[in-house]
């Protein structure tokens, strides 16, 4: 088992210590899930496959023209060769840069992340989906279901020589009432001109915010005493990182702090930046 992260077997949730020593801890995303995102981007690829394909037969045969019945017969091959590129990197980029999640994992509120609970990186992402071919077979995903199912972190094969795992994304979103008092709260603790420079918002890197985002998600499952402990480590390690120890909010108040951080973010990262 991985140094970083320890596993409890009956609610499937891993615990993964960050390198800036926060333990965070997510839910894994079952077969279901996984299976539904599956499905729904495997419905997604097919329409894009078939209009691909149209679009292929009508340019190469259906043309009386001379030169495209001279490449008539290498059409078919293109074809074919495009649709497996798309299909490939459908996955393999989506994942990589998107945030770890496809189309289909996005709808389910699910992603992939490293073992050591950063953002999936193009390697990992290319190794993950070199394998998606192992645990298709024999035929839809048996083999990979089969071994996520009885994995302890709900990983199939692909996870495993990645160093990757699924997770579910973070809690409810807050509803008007509550982000109307989050807004009433940072008014009286001067959030209104609370604002970062353009080096400082470059200087907060995908693990950062992958920190932020997961922390300010996962507040409403925290007690007051855990959501004191971990803010005040998070606010500790970014505010150093942005040369604003001196902000007295910082030492003051943690938490809208670090809710004012995510705010002013949130529109660039949101995209998978």
């Amino acid at each position: 088992m991985n140094d970083w992260t320890q596993m409890n077997q009956a609610t499937r949730e891993a615990s993964v210590v960050t390198p800036e020593h926060v333990m965070l801890r997510f839910q894994t995303a079952g077969v279901g899930s996984r299976a539904t995102a599956q499905l729904i981007d495997m419905v997604l690829l097919f329409l894009v496959n078939i209009t691909v394909f149209i679009l292929f037969s009508i340019a190469f045969f259906g043309n009386n023209d001379l030169f495209f019945l001279e490449t008539e017969n290498y059409a078919l091959a293109i074809a074919l060769l495009f649709i497996f590129v798309l299909n490939f990197g459908y996955y393999l980029f989506l994942e990589a840069f998107w945030g770890g999640q496809t189309v289909g994992k996005r709808l389910l509120g699910i992603r992939v992340i490293r073992d050591n609970g950063q953002p999936i990186t193009f390697l990992s992402s290319t190794i993950r989906n070199l394998f998606r071919m192992i645990d298709m077979l024999p035929t839809g995903y048996f083999l990979g279901a089969m071994v996520s199912l009885f994995h302890p972190r709900d990983k199939r094969i692909g996870d495993l020589v990645a160093g990757t795992i699924v997770v579910m994304e973070s809690g409810q979103t807050p509803s008007f009432f509550q982000k109307k008092r989050m807004k009433k709260l940072q008014e009286q603790a001067g959030l209104e001109s609370f604002s970062l420079s353009e080096a400082q918002k470059q200087a907060i890197t995908r693990e950062d915010w992958q920190l932020l985002s997961t922390f300010i998600s996962r507040l409403s499952s925290l007690t007051k005493e855990k959501k004191q402990e971990l803010g005040q480590q998070i606010a500790a390690t970014l505010s150093k990182k942005l040369d604003m120890e001196d902000v007295p909010m910082v030492k003051e108040n943690p938490l809208l702090f670090l809710q004012g951080l995510y705010n002013q973010l949130q529109n660039e990262w949101k995209l998978g930046k």
